[in-house]
């Protein structure tokens, strides 16, 4: 039976969708789109936004979660001063700097929201845990037999959507991992027991087709 590769908008809050990012796809959010380096990166980043935007109203709407390993974090913030210092994809460093504290904002809570009685968290970091570090050999397998090379942080990424399965109790259904990496997201449509992964610039995962 084929998967359903479809988002839905509005899921009941007690099966939120849970998006397992990594680390070009949560940059993208924060990148201009008229500063791209070429039509091809300046499409990707339209696309993202896209995604974002919608992931961040299921967030507000206490319908969604974002989850982020912890090293896809680190990654991303080398990301964005990679755009700074490298590809002008910043025009100044205020644009630059608004892109980390923006990044920062997401990732991080502060001591008043921690302690509040009524909060919805909505970007949860996952460290690498003993659990997740311990199947990325097993899944690194995997992938290799469906002939697909995929690195140790895209493997981090498809074991913390598995760990979140596993210990947390999510449905594989509501799990959706969210890569640029062409191997990864290849190699998820033959593991079924992995969740699906998508890739917002592919003309089968732009928004208009995933989201209903």
């Amino acid at each position: 039976m084929p998967r359903v590769r479809k988002i839905d908008k509005r899921p009941k809050r007690t099966e939120k969708n849970f998006f397992v990012v990594d680390a070009c796809f949560l940059a993208n959010k924060y990148l201009p789109i008229g500063t791209a380096a070429n039509s091809g990166e300046q499409n990707m980043i339209r696309s993202d936004h896209s995604w974002w935007k919608e992931i961040d109203r299921q967030i507000e709407d206490e319908r969604a979660r974002v989850y982020v390993p912890d090293l896809c974090i680190a990654e991303t913030f080398k990301v964005l001063a990679k755009k700074y210092y490298k590809s002008s994809s910043f025009t100044n460093y205020a644009g630059y700097k608004k892109a980390k504290d923006s990044l920062s904002n997401d990732v991080s809570l502060s001591h008043k929201d921690l302690q509040a009685q009524s909060r919805y968290i909505g970007y949860h970091d996952v460290p690498a845990s003993r659990d997740i570090i311990v199947a990325v050999g097993r899944f690194y397998e995997l992938f290799i037999k469906h002939n697909c090379n995929v690195g140790v942080i895209d493997l981090i990424i498809v074991s913390t959507a598995k760990y979140l399965m596993d210990f947390h109790d999510a449905a594989r259904s509501q799990i959706h991992i969210i890569t640029h990496d062409n191997a990864l997201w290849r190699g998820t449509k033959k593991i079924t027991e992995l969740p699906n992964a998508y890739d917002p610039s592919e003309p089968n995962d732009v928004f208009s087709r995933v989201f209903r």
